[in-house]
């Protein structure tokens, strides 16, 4: 849920956004608050400026394909090979507006995390967002997500105009939950809803 769009704004609607709960302490120096109030810094601050701010960096649908490989399966999407993205650019990402996902893929039990560059070069770092939200089976971020992975939970990498964040599948539940057996999407071609924020 956004930061209202009209009318009264309180610190506690900064912190309820950033993932804090109604009726506990809100610190102006947790990572998401600050990030949202960012642009103010060094001027007066005027909580009308972020009517209807939210939390979340990026989100867009995907259509995830599941592919029964040889050696090993895998699903999701991956830019030029499997499924499709409706919106890959993420605006703003890493101080840059060049940057787009390239690949949220189960791949042989890792769920592989990517993101690329549109054009010229970039070195990414290990930050950015903070938690990475699946809503499987559905193509918006309604109600909350089916998976919720924190990025410090996440193993980084990073090369030429890439950087890459990747978390062990069975560590989230693969050996009990069906939704990470099956491959997190599914065993066919599913619609998802990824969430950066």
């Amino acid at each position: 849920m956004a930061v209202p769009s009209s009318g009264q704004i309180s610190l506690n609607d900064f912190h309820v956004e950033a993932g804090g709960t109604t009726g506990t302490a809100c610190n102006l120096n947790e990572a998401d608050i600050r990030a949202l109030i960012d642009k103010a810094s060094g001027a007066a601050m005027n909580f009308a400026e972020w009517y209807g701010a939210s939390a979340s960096i990026h989100g867009t649908a995907i259509s995830a394909q599941y592919v029964d490989g040889q050696y090993f399966d895998q699903s999701g999407y991956r830019e030029s090979f499997i499924g499709s993205i409706t919106d890959a650019t993420i605006d703003s990402f890493q101080n840059s507006n060049v940057c787009k996902i390239t690949q949220v893929e189960n791949l042989a039990g890792t769920l592989n995390f990517t993101i690329g560059i549109t054009s010229g070069s970039k070195t990414f770092n290990n930050s950015g967002f903070t938690t990475l939200n699946l809503y499987l089976g559905q193509t918006t971020n309604s109600g909350s997500p089916d998976v919720a992975l924190a990025r410090t939970s996440a193993t980084f990498s990073n090369g030429t105009n890439f950087g890459r964040w990747n978390w062990d599948v069975a560590t989230l539940g693969g050996n009990s939950s069906p939704t990470f057996v099956n491959g997190i999407f599914g065993l066919s071609t599913t619609n998802n809803f990824i969430e950066m924020v």
